[in-house]
This record gives C-alpha cells, structure tokens and sequence, in this order.
C-alpha cells in the first residue's frame, strides 16, 4: 500500500571540493590547479527527510487525569532529582530491573543526528520500541523521537533528564494533550504522553533555533543536474542498520528516506520515494537490482504495478505512478534481520574545535577506546563493518568519482590542435591505446589497466576505450590556454573543459556515452584526455592532473549528452609517455620510451587517493617511494583499505605475546595492524600501525620496486575523520595528509609514513626487532614490537611482544 507523500520542504545544495593531483586554494577559497596545498574535500553529510508520525485521532482515549499539568509558571524540576543516565534503564516506581527493556541508549548514528542538528544528544528513555527521524519544515529540521509502552512513572523520569535545560511551558494540543516546553541555548524541545493506537507513547521534537534559518542553502545545483547523487551517511547507517545492505540510489532532486515498520513477516524496513522520475528513470533504478532475483509483480488496488526483488534477507518492492505532484518512485525494502540497537556509527566524536574561524570542526578518532579484549591473541578486523568506509572510499566525498571495483569502461579523447597537431609531432594513437590498454611486454612497466587489475587483486578490470582518431576543438591551443569563466566572483581556467565538452557533443551519435557511467548515477564515471601540447610545468594547461568539472550551462547544470554529463576527468599530454631520465637524472623525452608512470599516478587520484608528496617539496613523508609519491611500484596497504581492495587485516591484541604468519603483500594483501587503541565503527579511518612482507615480485618486482631488500615493512597511518559543520551543512574528511610543507617525515600531520629501523633503513630482515620506542602522533610508546623470525618464500613469520 502506498504511503501517503508529503512534499519535500527544505532543499540542500553541496559544493565539493575534490582532492586531485596538485591542486590547491587561493586566497579566495578558490580551487587552483598546480598550487602546494591540496584541495579540502567535503561532502553533503545530511538531506532533509519527512517523518512517518501521524498525528493522533481525536477519538483516542487520552492520558489518566491523574497526570499532572504544571501551569506557566512552573520552574525546571529540581536539579537535585535524580538524573537517570541516558545509557541506563530509567525504570519507574515498581524496581523493574534494567533488563526489561530492549534498548538502552541511541546507537551512534542516531546520536550523530542529534549532535548534527541539535548540537548534542537527547536524553534517552527505557524501551522496547522507539522510533528517532528528522523532520523538515520550511526553515528548519526537527529531530522527533517516540517510543511505546513507556509509564507515566518513566515519562517524569524521563522529564527530570531535561534538569539542565530552562522550563518554558506547558500548552494544550487539538487533541487535549499536554506539551511540556524547554529550552537550553538554542536548542528547543517540546515533549508529550498520550495513548496512542492502544498504548501510551512518550513524544519528542527538539530543534536548534539561532534565528538563522531562511529556506534553501548552498548556493544551487553544483554538483551538476540533480542535486543528490547518494544517500547520506546518516541514510547509509540507517540501511545498515535496519537491513544490512545499502539499496541502490537514483540521482534526483527530491527524495527522502524514512524508518516504515508494519506488521509482516518482516519485522522492520526502509521506505524511499524519489520525486519526478522520468520513465527511462524508473527503467533505469531496476537495471540497478541486476545482483537481486526479481520474484514476483502484482497490481494493488489503485492499478499500479509493483515489482519485487529478492537477495538473501532484503526483500524490495517499487512502484512507479503519478500524482498531482508529478511521478513518483516509491521503493520499499525490508530485512528478516532484528532491528535490534546495535552500534551502526562511526565512532565517539572528540578532540572540540580544530578547525578556527566559523568553521567547527571535530575531529573523530580511536583515542581511548582501548583495544578488543574477545580475541586470543589476533582480533579480525572486518572494514566493511565500518559505516564511514564506502564514503571515504572516493577520498573527497566524490560522489560521481570512477567506481574501485568491477567492469569500468573510461573514455579515453585524444586530443590535438590546429597549430599543434599529431602529425607534426610524430604522435600515434597506437602507443596511446597501448599504454592504456596494452598486455605484458607493450610497455616499459604496465598499462594503465594491466596495473589496476594486478593491484586490485582482479577485482578492477578496467576498460579505456580510446577513440579512434584525434579530435581537434574548434580554436587553437592559446585560445584554450587563456579561456576562463567566472566562478564565484573569480576567473578560472576552463580550457580544458571547454574541449571536454566540445569532444562529447560530438561524441554523442558516434558511440554510446552511457556505456562510460558503470555506477548508473548519470555521470561518465571519468574522461581521459591525453593532448598534444608540449610539457610545461609552469602552466596548469600544459600539465597533468586530474580535476572536476566546472564548465556549465547559465543555469549551472553539466551539459549532457546521451543521457549522461561528465564531471571527473583528467587532462595530460601525451609527452609524458615519452619521459626518461639520463645518468644525471635529468629528464628527456624519446619516441621510443612507453613511460605510463604519469597516467597510473593521475589515475589513482580517480579512484580517490591523495597525493603522498609534500607538493611544496620540502618534507618527505613517504621518500618518493609510492605509486602516489614519485616512483613506480604497487599501492600501499592503505591506499588498497582506501579503495576497498582489502577489506579485512588482523590486529594484534596478545595479553603478552603470539607469533603470527604473514603471507607476501603482493600474493594476497596480507596484512596485521598494530594500534594502541582500536574503533571498529572507524575501519581504516583512525590511527594504527600496518605490518606487510614486502617482496620483489607482482608489480614491485624487476627494477621497479622500492626498495632492494625482501623483508617487513611498516607504515605508520593517521587517517583520523574530522566532523566539519559549516552554517547549516555538514562534512567529513580525512584529516591529515602528506602534502604540507610542514609534512618532513616523522612529524604528527602526516597522513601515511614509513617506520625505520633503528639504523635508519625501511625493511626489517631476519632478525631485526622493531623499536619500543617508536610513537604515535599521541607521543605514546607503540602498543607492540616485533622480531622478525623467520622470512622464506611460503611467507615471513613474526613474533610480537606487548610494549609495556
């Protein structure tokens, strides 16, 4: 049965910043190419969303008389009553012990939610049956949470929490129900008890109120056609929750999500409505349900079709149909899993403000939290677990970025220009099809997706389909170089997107540009554009990077062509497969070199790393020897958590000692973590320790690994998360990284570093002992050291001892 809809009232709109190969602010905030600092990625954290409460009928029966009602007069309870915990039962007059009820405190990500709109958690009540949702109106968001079968005793209890906010007063409802009003700050709270559908039901709204509110932010649709591209990570927690599994998401710009519950062979579930879907739309979000058995379709009573999907224990059903506000997309999904009240968030925030200026940042780490007790001596650790994983995955929030993993096509454009074209340079579309697509022996190391596919452990195989002749823009090489827009009061360079787009609108007839946008979100998941012109590090024009679309109609929307736009893309002459070094290490370019190092490098900001390298050289976090710092070899164990390529290690929790086997990094990605403290909601997102068997073989192998010795090598990783509340929007990050001037190695701020031996080397031989000495960013001694027993080619075995 269809619910009914209400209208979406608030509409946010997210500028998103993201991370690319030296790119960086000006003074105006504005987003540089080939600048020294990088660009601060954010994402929109929150949307708006309707609630499922439904205001009592006035035939209900009401609350005993016997309830008190203070008058306006009355003062805040008194602050020596005690305060019951919001962790613990708040059990009324009869000593009911604390195991009564099924939950005892909001999970994290509700309490996420609260701290997100209100600024703190609310008290919490007993129960066995709650719901907590956001709910919008015109200018602002309320937080309403409602639970069952509570007693009047528990409702005064519940009552004496709210000791350190300020009584207002009490009013009456249509219904002849009494709302207790408080207020603290700028936060406001109205509550009630009343009998509800045969039972009694503690109600809450609370909302922050500073006077600022007024109706839409952010500045419009900048993330190109539709305002919302994925669900938020509140949303995200949610589905995880309450199902297990995150369904898939049709870009669009309305939409919200609710908790639905009803009485089924399915305890619980999630109910989405999409708002002005078009047919093709509709046609689209079921292709999107490829990995589900489709089971079933029936009519209901008003004649529209439903269709239903089915995977394990999710359970989806939609419906497509028109309203007096347009089409409508409703999907309903439900799990045999418990509701249950389990931890679904990403962790305790701490560490206060961080950030200065209007800008309140929190930073959220594993300080504290101690390590897992469970394990004999190796605890699993499992990253999916970890609800912030698939966000940071596309490191910058870059919701439209290239997916990690699967079938990817990209497309590849070659680009050359009236006063500098192929021919005169001797180009070939051969060598460009080759250095992307090539197999063993093609180039001088790997192609692009030879490299992906070995790196990911197969689970990318990408596919560059380059196009097969040269396109030439409209204008010469100078026109693009000086064409600028204005971007927020500022000129940027847009040349290069100006040719993107010149390219696709003539693309779109001759080949299919759908077939770019594997995630089906309606954006080409990346465009390659290897050009002409000669390298010249001085210009942005004549460098390599990977950037973001900014060229837009007036309307600020992404031109789109066969039913997708393009966003993220990346721009490099061709030179660079040109580049070599003499003995003197000064760099020359020969027709017979395939150097593919520069399109591996700009291709891993596209999947979402970082730069590793101090981009105003001065420091040396990583001492060039990373794929995303100066050198050839494969990516980093973090960099593979990053892309979701490993999705599991073994953390070390031994009471005393336990001696472990490590496989070769390469072979599999084994790996073991060491950390003092251990969040599991964090996943790869905190501080820790990452011990890997380096070998000379897979993509370090031959002359292009690191480092000349086989051993263990060790990173130290701080890839904490900081909470960022601007005005009224909400961000995440990873708060270091490397390309600080201030960033030498062995400071606090670096996001990835090696650890050295005590001698000063990287790889730790048979034998040799890491040092007790070494510290976290925190300046505590490390929770364990090791010694490297034994190192042969079945694997490397160690022996870890408790660093007391």
């Amino acid at each position: 049965m269809k619910q009914k809809l209400s209208a979406i009232l608030a509409v946010l709109a997210t500028f998103s910043c993201f991370a690319s190969c030296s790119v960086g602010l000006n003074s105006s905030g504005l987003v540089e190419k080939n600048s020294s600092v990088e660009a601060s990625s954010m994402e929109e954290s929150l949307t708006s969303t309707d609630s499922v409460y439904e205001e009592a009928d006035s035939s209900v029966e009401e609350p005993d008389s016997s309830v008190e009602e203070p008058d306006s007069s009355e003062e805040n309870p008194d602050s020596s009553e005690e305060n019951p915990d919001s962790s613990a039962d708040s059990s009324d007059s009869s000593g009911e012990d604390e195991f009564k009820y099924t939950y005892q405190s909001f999970t994290p990500a509700e309490k996420q939610l609260c701290e997100t709109y209100l600024g703190e958690a609310l008290p919490f009540v007993a129960n066995n049956e709650y719901y907590l949702e956001t709910v919008a109106d015109v200018d602002y968001t309320w937080i309403n949470f409602y639970t069952f079968d509570n007693t009047k005793a528990e409702f005064d209890a519940y009552r004496a929490q709210y000791n350190d906010y300020t009584f207002i007063e009490t009013y009456e409802d249509e219904y002849g129900d009494t709302w207790y009003c408080y207020e603290k700050g700028y936060i406001y709270v109205e509550l009630s008890y009343y009998f509800y559908e045969g039972a009694y039901v503690i109600d809450v709204y609370a909302v922050y109120d500073d006077g600022s509110a007024g109706g839409d932010v952010g500045g419009g649709e900048e993330d190109g056609e539709y305002l919302y591209h994925d669900f938020t990570a509140t949303e995200k927690a949610l589905f995880t929750q309450y199902i297990g599994e995150i369904i898939p998401f049709l870009p669009n710009d309305e939409y919200y999500v609710e908790g639905y519950y009803e009485e089924t062979d399915y305890e619980n579930g999630m109910w989405v409505g999409f708002y002005d879907v078009t047919e093709m739309g509709f046609a689209l979000y079921r292709g999107m349900y490829s990995d589900y058995d489709f089971v079933d379709e029936y009519e209901d009573e008003e004649g529209d079709t439903w269709y239903c999907y089915e995977k394990d224990d999710v359970y989806v059903e939609m419906v497509y149909y028109y309203t007096e506000e347009g089409y409508v997309l409703e999907v309903y999904v439900t799990s045999s899993l418990s509701a249950g009240g389990g931890d679904v968030g990403g962790g305790d925030v701490g560490g206060g403000d961080v950030g200065g200026g209007d800008e309140d940042v929190d930073l959220m780490t594993n300080d504290g939290k101690g390590l897992p007790t469970e394990a004999d001596g190796v605890y699993d650790v499992d990253f999916t677990n970890a609800t912030y994983v698939k966000d940071v995955t596309e490191q910058g929030y870059y919701l439209d970025g290239c997916p990690t993993k699967g079938n990817v096509k990209v497309l590849v454009i070659p680009v050359e220009f009236s006063d500098v074209t192929a021919a005169s340079k001797g180009y070939s579309l051969e060598k460009v099809n080759l250095a992307f697509n090539g197999g063993a022996g093609t180039t001088d190391y790997y192609s692009v997706s030879e490299y992906y596919n070995i790196s990911s452990y197969g689970q990318l195989d990408l596919e560059f389909v380059v196009w097969d002749s040269w396109f030439r823009p409209t204008n010469n090489s100078s026109y693009y170089a000086s064409a600028t827009m204005d971007y927020y009061g500022s000129d940027v360079e847009v040349g290069d997107q100006m040719i993107m787009d010149e390219a696709l609108a003539y693309l779109e007839g001759k080949m299919d540009l759908s077939q770019f946008d594997a995630d089906g979100n309606a954006i080409i998941d990346a465009v390659v554009m290897v050009n002409t012109l000669e390298i010249d590090s001085e210009s942005n024009f004549q460098w390599a990077y990977r950037y973001w679309n900014l060229y837009t109609n007036d309307e600020g929307y992404y031109y789109e062509y066969d039913g997708v736009s393009a966003n993220d893309y990346l721009w490099a002459p061709y030179q660079f497969l040109m580049e070599a070094y003499d003995n003197e290490g000064e760099v020359y370019y020969d027709e017979d070199v395939m150097n593919t190092y520069t399109f591996i490098h700009e291709f891993g900001h596209v999947l979402g790393a970082d730069d590793y390298y101090d981009t105003a050289y001065v420091g040396a976090p990583m001492d060039g020897l990373d794929i995303m710092d100066s050198m050839l070899g494969d990516h980093n164990a973090y960099t593979k958590f990053n892309y979701g390529w490993l999705t599991n290690s073994r953390l070390i929790v031994a009471e005393e000692s336990v001696t472990v086997t490590l496989e070769a990094f390469s072979d599999n990605g084994d790996t073991i973590i060491i950390a003092n403290n251990w969040d599991d909601a964090l996943g790869a997102y905190q501080e820790y320790f990452i011990v890997v068997y380096y070998t000379q073989s897979g993509l370090n192998g031959g002359d292009y690994g690191y480092f000349l010795s086989e051993g263990i090598i060790v990173y130290h990783v701080n890839a904490s998360l900081y909470k960022e509340v601007v005005e009224t929007e909400t961000y995440y990050d990873v708060y270091n990284n490397n390309t600080d001037a201030s960033d030498e190695y062995g400071t606090v701020n670096n996001l990835i570093e090696y650890v050295t031996h005590e001698d000063g080397h990287y790889v730790f031989l048979e034998g040799e002992s890491l040092s007790a000495n070494v510290k976290t960013d925190a300046g505590e001694n490390i929770a364990y050291t090791f010694t490297v027993d034994a190192l042969t080619a079945d694997g490397a075995t160690l022996t870890f001892e408790k660093n007391n």
